[in-house]
């Protein structure tokens, strides 16, 4: 590998590090209102909910990734996030 490919390859890896992190980070809030919503009786899927992040995450898009990109990435992470707040 050349130096100039190693270098940007090491830049990947630290947003790749970040990624991972504000992941997990989503997912410790994502317990707490799995936690009150079974404390209050609510429906862990909320359809509207999902369907208002998935529009927001394409709109914030600014590319070059397209926003069906984004929004299947979100999807992944809704369905995790679902996981989660089950238990």
């Amino acid at each position: 590998m050349t130096p100039e490919i190693e270098t940007i390859r090491q830049e990947l890896d630290i947003i790749e590090d970040k990624l991972v992190a504000l992941l997990n980070e989503r997912a410790k809030y994502v317990i707490e209102i799995g936690k009150i919503k079974h404390q209050q009786g609510l429906p862990i899927t909320d359809l509207q909910r999902e369907e208002t992040i998935l529009n927001r995450v394409a709109e914030k898009n600014q590319g070059p990734i397209s926003d069906e990109f984004v929004k299947e990435i979100f999807k992944k992470i809704i369905e995790e996030s679902t996981r989660l707040e089950n238990g």
